[in-house]
């Protein structure tokens, strides 16, 4: 009885020691609460599903350190997975700043016709020597005159060395592309 007390006392020991050795932290971004409305555009828009490279499906954050390397930052994960997260943030940020409710995923159901539909294929969204690189290309379609809009674009915000300066420089730069779409959208 002894021997099987001990055994209990040094596992629960193990498991303290082990939960409190692990430090890691996990990060988000794209907190839209300040976006403010730029224009009023009440026709129903449809999201798709933002395509991201692999580095960003996985969990952990990653820098890249030369032109040919990439590697995960030690101890930092993505709160939420990336494709869902910045597709959610992409709505909500197209929602306020066209003060327009009628901004979902597509495909969806709805009762209301989609007028246009936003695709976004980010294809490097990563630090880099104190910069922060968001490059890709997106497609607005106009459904209701069959015409559609392409675009690569191409984005650097400065960042500092630590993973919260660079939190904060790549929210900045996903929402200059945000703005960019909203404003298109309008036209």
């Amino acid at each position: 009885m002894n021997n099987k007390l001990i055994r209990t006392a040094f596992l629960l020991l193990l498991t303290i020691y082990m939960g409190g050795c692990s430090s890691t932290k996990y990060y988000t971004l794209g907190d839209t609460s300040k976006v403010t409305t730029q224009q009023n555009y009440k026709k129903a828009i449809g999201v798709e599903k933002i395509e991201i490279p692999k580095y960003l499906k996985d969990n952990s954050l990653v820098k890249q350190i030369t032109p040919y390397q990439v590697e995960r930052i030690e101890d930092a994960n993505w709160l939420i997975p990336m494709q869902k997260h910045l597709t959610n943030v992409l709505i909500s940020y197209l929602q306020k700043s066209l003060n327009n409710p009628n901004i979902n995923l597509y495909p969806w159901e709805s009762h209301k016709k989609i007028t246009k539909k936003v695709s976004l294929k980010i294809k490097r969204f990563i630090a880099y020597k104190n910069t922060v690189i968001l490059e890709g290309s997106y497609q607005i379609n106009n459904l209701e005159t069959k015409t559609s809009d392409t675009e690569l674009f191409s984005k650097k915000v400065s960042t500092g060395e630590s993973t919260e300066e660079m939190m904060k420089a790549m929210e900045e730069v996903y929402f200059l592309l945000a703005s960019e779409l909203s404003f298109k959208i309008s036209k």
